[in-house]
């Protein structure tokens, strides 16, 4: 039942998407359920009339049921390669872009959250093959179509020479049914079973040909190695479809005897009517042409039922992935004294035993400064997203401007905050669409017309200066663009957020790739860029924080202190260890 509810939700899915275009692929492929039926009619005629040759009439007597066929056959034919060109490039075009919309649709509402869970990944990989099927699932209802009523007009045709073919059908037909059923069946199977292996292939294959962990790769000289994880996992797909096809071979051959009982049934049949004078030599000759076009039209429409099926299996990965549940409130995010108040919070992530903070309590004024600091793995990238809104506490309570988190709406929450991270994103577009694309919606969730002065000016700002102009530049070298260094791309992620300009600053090691030389000049940029707004940095380099009014130091996931610059160094506590250490090595 699963399986034909997902079908059914995959066809209420993709016919509304381009209702008129599926209207127009059905009329196209009609000619080709009931025009095979006029040809059998002038075959037997054909035969019929040449059996019973007589030289007193004329030749067109014979030659039009001829000509008739030759005709029905090419208008059959041209109806068949116009309904396949539009299948293929107008209707399926229309279909997949509008699955597209929907996935990307989807993907944009999904949380940060989620990315930091391994079976998220498993999700979204199964319903991005998922929605292939969701297209063929269309086709092949069409084609479903058109193979039922063709399969109707042929039977109906041969009951109207005679009743007794109601059972020649049952003959030709049942075997067929039997085979392709249990086909389906182990091919839905195989393919579920292949998932994993097929994945690992795959990311194996991206080490190897990966230019950005080329260098890594080779310098660590890890080449064989995961060539030999490549060539594992080829072993492993290779053995499973090795047992698949032994499968499919005892099972073929089991059913290649059933399909000659049932065959030789139906050929004793036609000749015993022959015999007894109920049907014409014409009818015979129909009877052997309509053997072979059943057992076609047996054998496609059973195809496709078992495609169908497979559809409905691997169809529930989208479906599940487009029924995720997206955890966001209903309230916007408005103006207040406070911008964030966590009380005992706690974060876990999905799938770890470890929580990455404990018990966290804290309060960030409108319009105040913060740095968040600490080594490694002390837990500040995920306060940072939590007071970002890209998680939500595991424990505890946070507010956001005065408003659960719970309750507030993720855009709402992104729409205050212009953001520098440290993995930030390197675009293959044009200068100007790098900068564009930190602000290009507005409050009505239309895209806005990109600003080129307020670009030219926030490039100008991050000290990014081309001869080409902005708009003409292409970055990397994929497609024949400019490539950038480390230090270049991040100065265009510090411009992404000189462009936004939000009422929150968030900075999560924005001068990790800049020349320390550069970096107190751009942290003076940075500052200019706050004025009154609320700042909130996280960095490890602690030359930074002097004028932070308030500094978080945080320590395996807990605060081990919070204070100014001065209060920290005046208690000699960890802050002041941890600036003693890293600023002994620029005394030295």
């Amino acid at each position: 039942m699963k399986k034909i509810g997902n079908i059914t939700k995959a066809l209420k899915l993709v016919i509304p998407i381009a209702p008129l275009g599926m209207a127009f692929y059905l009329l196209l492929s009609l000619p080709g359920a009931v025009l095979p039926v006029l040809m059998l009619h002038l075959q037997k005629n054909i035969v019929d009339r040449a059996v019973h040759y007589d030289s007193g009439q004329p030749l067109g007597y014979y030659m039009k049921p001829v000509l008739m066929m030759i005709g029905i056959y090419m208008i059959m034919k041209m109806f068949e390669l116009i309904s396949k060109q539009y299948m293929e490039f107008g209707y399926f075009r229309d279909v997949f872009l509008g699955l597209d919309h929907r996935i990307h649709k989807k993907s944009a509402e999904i949380s940060l959250e989620y990315y930091d869970n391994a079976e998220y990944y498993n999700i979204v990989q199964n319903a991005k093959n998922a929605s292939m099927f969701l297209v063929f699932t269309t086709n092949l209802a069409v084609m479903s179509v058109i193979l039922v009523l063709n399969l109707l007009s042929v039977g109906a045709y041969l009951t109207s020479l005679n009743p007794a073919l109601y059972i020649f059908v049952v003959f030709v037909s049942v075997p067929v049914i039997l085979e392709k059923l249990q086909e389906a069946d182990c091919q839905a199977g195989f393919m579920q079973d292949t998932v994993l292996p097929a994945r690992r292939k795959k990311y194996a294959f991206e080490f190897l040909s990966s230019s950005d962990r080329k260098k890594e790769i080779a310098h660590y000289g890890a080449g064989d190695y995961i060539a030999d994880k490549y060539l594992a996992a080829c072993m492993e797909l290779d053995k499973k479809e090795r047992q698949h096809i032994r499968r499919l071979g005892k099972r073929g051959l089991a059913f290649a005897g059933i399909k000659a009982l049932f065959h030789c049934a139906a050929l004793f049949l036609m000749v015993f009517l022959l015999l007894k004078g109920k049907i014409t030599i014409g009818g015979f000759s129909v009877l052997l042409t309509s053997f072979a076009s059943l057992t076609h039209i047996f054998t496609q429409l059973l195809s496709h039922a078992g495609e169908i099926i497979q559809t409905g299996i691997m169809s529930s990965a989208f479906f599940e992935w487009m029924e995720f549940e997206i955890k966001d409130g209903s309230r916007d995010m408005e103006d207040s004294d406070e911008y964030a108040r966590l009380a005992h919070v706690s974060y876990r992530y999905p799938n770890s035993t470890e929580t990455a903070l404990n018990d966290i309590s804290l309060t960030i004024k409108k319009g105040e400064r913060v740095a968040i600091v600490g080594e490694n793995g002390a837990g500040k990238t995920t306060l940072a997203k939590l007071l970002s809104g890209f998680l939500l506490p595991t424990e505890g309570n946070m507010e956001l401007s005065g408003t659960d988190r719970r309750m507030l709406r993720e855009r709402s929450i992104f729409n205050h905050i212009s953001a520098v991270y440290q993995d930030y994103g390197r675009y293959k577009l044009t200068l100007a669409e790098n900068v564009y694309l930190s602000d290009t919606m507005d409050c009505s969730q239309s895209l806005k017309e990109p600003d080129m002065e307020k670009i030219c000016d926030a490039l100008e700002w991050a000290d990014i200066r081309f001869d080409t102009p902005p708009d003409k530049m292409v970055l990397g070298k994929e497609f024949g663009g400019r490539e950038l260094s480390g230090g270049q791309w991040q100065r265009i992620a510090l411009a992404r957020s000189y462009y936004r300009k939000r009422i929150v600053l968030l900075f999560d090691e924005p001068t990790a790739a800049i020349d320390p030389l550069e970096e107190m000049e751009l942290y003076g940029k940075l500052k200019e860029l706050a004025g009154e707004k609320t700042v909130i940095l996280v960095t490890h380099r602690l030359g930074a924080v002097r004028n932070a009014d308030k500094i978080i130091v945080l320590e395996k996931g807990n605060i081990a202190e919070i204070g100014n610059f001065d209060e920290l160094m005046r208690r000699k506590g960890y802050f002041h260890n941890i600036w003693t250490e890293q600023t002994k090595w620029y005394k030295k």
